[in-house]
């Protein structure tokens, strides 16, 4: 049986970087969990603290030490600039780079798969936070599945027996149970979903925040480094998932419904608001919406959410715009629309996204959901340079044709704000300029290419990318300014 037997901060037992500087053997230790090595690539990514290497610089060391003994070819001082150097020991000569990045290790016996999650220990290496522990693995999503780079759900065990959940904590992130290890394979420079996230938690906050102060919008993320089994998979986002705790959603009591959490997850007209079929609550899944939270001793609530979409895809106009006052929350729904334009998200207005009610007799709220096809490429990574259309659904056509309570108006008003704040070009280019530059220069578009061989021509990604950008800036600063 695999036993959870070690979770804590390493800053308060050990000193991060364990080292040892003998006179003689000139050697240092890495820490445990630092690092991985990839035997078949000849690579060794290491974690090395910026401020322990400044105090090496002066000393001549030789030898570092991970879980074997390796000769520098170089030194630390050109590890820590160049972020690469060449070692060697008697396996031969190998690629040592430094990173800023999170280390994890996965051990995993059992062929993973993406019915069941099998067990499987993790240690994640950042600074001073170390983290070890069982989990459960499966291979998550529908188009990522067919790609040589998996994406993985995780859900922390006590233990391997009992399989009890565990909460563990990120550095930066929630503290939860259930994680997700995101490959990033279809896109084309590794950082359009990581953007669009941090993005939308930037321009919206929940409207019930005074009440819930740690309720999120959406998710958080950052990126990792991944090694699993002795071999190196390169760069991943780790992201919380959506459910009810990171919402901060009422919880049901007896059989009286609170809060609740829909994931649309497929094109069957539901999420799309064109089609509202009969439902039957001894079933998880409703016209395209699959029901998250909660599910009471089998039974699900479908009765709420089945009443908007009725009112939408079948209501009078003044049904319609009863409903969309009474229940939606128009500023989410607002910002949704503005932010699904600016990205051209092809794919989250029909499913990839979450439709949340914080309580009993609240409105329902969008929390978009799998932003890896936007800022001009579609799902499969493939690029489609559209800047001069419009993406919307029944919901949001009836709102634009309909203009209730002044709708237009108020999204025109969002729209000239948010052009002077987040969606500024200075702010979205300088954003995806940060994020571009550091896995440049810190060698991972590299790293990632030898092993995946999909991440070419990064500076022709980067050019595609920014002025595919600047081009739907001006299309939807026309646009809005016309409504």
């Amino acid at each position: 049986m695999l036993k959870n037997y070690y979770i804590s901060s390493i800053y308060s037992m050990v000193i991060f970087f364990l080292f040892t500087i003998a006179t003689r053997a000139q050697k240092i230790q890495a820490a445990t969990g630092s690092y991985g090595i990839d035997h078949m690539h000849k690579i060794i990514v290491w974690q090395i603290d910026t401020t322990f290497a400044s105090a090496l610089k002066n000393k001549n060391i030789k030898i570092i030490q991970f879980n074997e003994d390796f000769e520098l070819n170089g030194s630390l001082t050109e590890l820590q600039n160049n972020y690469k150097v060449s070692v060697s020991n008697h396996k031969g000569d190998y690629v040592l780079y430094s990173t800023r990045l999170p280390i994890i290790n996965i051990s995993v016996e059992q062929p993973i798969n993406n019915a069941t999650k099998v067990p499987a220990c993790l240690t994640y290496h950042n600074n001073e936070n170390y983290i070890k522990s069982v989990f459960g693995i499966e291979y998550r999503g529908n188009l990522s599945l067919t790609f040589p780079k998996k994406t993985y759900d995780l859900e922390f065990w006590t233990d391997s027996i009992s399989k009890a959940s565990l909460d563990v904590k990120f550095s930066g992130l929630r503290n939860d149970d259930d994680w997700i290890i995101d490959g990033l394979y279809n896109e084309p420079l590794r950082l359009r979903s990581f953007v669009a996230s941090k993005l939308w938690t930037k321009i919206h906050k929940p409207y019930y925040k005074a009440q819930e102060p740690k309720a999120k919008s959406g998710i958080g993320a950052k990126f990792v480094e991944v090694f699993k089994n002795g071999s190196y998979l390169g760069l991943h986002a780790l992201t919380e998932a959506v459910d009810r705790k990171l919402l901060k959603l009422k919880v049901y009591k007896g059989t009286t419904v609170f809060g609740e959490l829909f994931k649309a997850s497929s094109y069957e007209g539901a999420p799309s608001f064109v089609k509202a079929p009969k439902y039957n609550n001894i079933f998880p899944h409703w016209g395209g919406f699959e029901m998250r939270y909660p599910v009471i001793d089998y039974t699900s609530h479908w009765n709420n959410v089945y009443t908007l979409v009725d009112a939408v895809t079948n209501g009078s106009d003044a049904v319609f715009a009863k409903a969309f006052e009474q229940q939606l929350n128009v500023d989410n729904v607002i910002d949704y629309f503005l932010f699904v334009n600016l990205l051209r998200a092809t794919d989250n207005l029909g499913k990839n996204y979450y439709l949340g009610k914080y309580d009993k007799g609240e409105p329902y709220f969008f929390v978009p959901w799998d932003l890896d096809g936007v800022l001009g490429v579609i799902q499969d990574g493939k690029k489609i340079a559209t800047t001069n259309d419009i993406l919307s659904n029944n919901l949001f056509d009836r709102l634009l044709k309909l203009n209730p309570n002044g709708y237009k108006n108020k999204l025109k008003q969002k729209w000239e704000l948010l052009r002077k704040t987040a969606f500024s070009t200075k702010v979205l280019t300088a954003e995806i300029d940060t994020h571009y530059n550091r896995l440049k220069q810190e060698k991972i578009y590299e790293r990632e290419q030898i092993l995946w061989n999909n991440a070419t021509n990064d500076a022709e990604n980067y050019d595609y990318l920014k002025q595919w950008l600047l081009d739907r800036l001006s299309f939807l600063d026309g646009y809005f300014n016309a409504l």
